[in-house]
């Protein structure tokens, strides 16, 4: 994922979704600043869990729906996950 886009993300709560090449989402998650969790996934991969960096090898883009509190993002998180049962929210828990 390009490093410009993923540092000019906001600053706020929201929901982001990981996606493959062909748009197919591979995993929701809730965070309170959106940069800082999207961007915490790219930084020192040493350590890290199996699946979680194969789950990065396949990550091609992201999307990202802001909300106005952290409460808000893990209602909405919840939803999405219902909604698309992404691969790796059942193989990373």
């Amino acid at each position: 994922i390009e490093q410009l886009k993923r540092l000019s993300l906001p600053d706020r709560p929201g929901v982001y979704r990981m996606l493959t090449k062909t748009g197919e989402i591979l995993y929701v998650g809730k965070a309170t600043s959106l940069k800082d969790r999207v961007n915490s996934y790219f930084r020192g991969k040493k350590g890290r869990d199996r699946k979680k960096l194969e789950m990065l090898a396949q990550v091609w883009n992201f999307k990202i729906t802001e909300t106005r509190s952290a409460l808000e993002a893990a209602v909405l998180e919840t939803d999405e996950i219902k909604k698309h049962n992404p691969r790796y929210n059942n193989l990373l828990k």
